[in-house]
């Protein structure tokens, strides 16, 4: 029982982390628990969704049209803005999500 254990485990590390060092510390993504520089941090449900794209992103610009799918939106604007700035707020330092004019987002890394 101990070796399935250890194997889901491991398993579960290496397929539904998602890791990446940013400009303001190590941020970790595991399920619905998030952690900045070890810190749990709260979040709602749209944003969460938001920045594990972000984070699937690495670093690369995501467009706000794809951001708007992802969401559900159906092409409302504000709605993402909105997501966007819960988003921030929910964070140590709202300045991890960079807004790139007339593109999109994306995580400073």
């Amino acid at each position: 029982m101990g070796a399935l254990i250890r194997l889901v485990c491991e398993h579960l590390a290496l397929n539904h982390v998602r890791r990446l060092d940013t400009a303001s510390g190590s941020v970790e993504l595991r399920g619905r628990s998030l952690r900045i520089d070890g810190e749990a941090v709260e979040m709602a449900p749209a944003p969460l969704l938001l920045l594990r794209a972000l984070l699937g992103a690495g670093g690369a610009v995501l467009s706000r049209e794809a951001l708007s799918e992802l969401l559900e939106l159906r092409g409302s604007v504000h709605a993402l803005d909105m997501t966007v700035s819960r988003l921030r707020s929910s964070l140590p330092d709202g300045s991890l999500v960079e807004t790139v004019v007339k593109r999109g987002y994306r995580l400073r890394v």
